[in-house]
């Protein structure tokens, strides 16, 4: 089975919490990332997708990132991510 998510306009400190209930909350073994809105990502945002995507992944689960639009092509690169290598625990770590 498998949920989407669809990420908000701007991840930051602020939409943190609201971030990380939705990650805890789906146990499907397929996650889509949705970021067709996505325009602003922070760091502890990312950190936080970062370690959903590695215990999900750890548990035999799997995360992709999709409809990324160039704003967050953009930021992801200034992190060292594109959408694809973003999914790929084993790229990263």
């Amino acid at each position: 089975m498998s949920s989407t998510l669809a990420l908000p306009q701007r991840l930051d400190y602020q939409s943190l919490p609201a971030l990380l209930d939705e990650l805890k909350s789906v146990a499907d073994d397929s996650l889509v990332l949705d970021a067709q809105e996505l325009r602003h990502l922070g760091t502890l945002p990312l950190q936080t997708i970062l370690s959903a995507i590695k215990t999900r992944a750890e548990t035999g689960k799997t995360t992709s990132v999709v409809n990324a639009n160039d704003a967050c092509v953009d930021m992801l690169s200034l992190f060292g991510f594109t959408p694809e290598t973003l999914s790929q625990p084993e790229a990263w770590t």
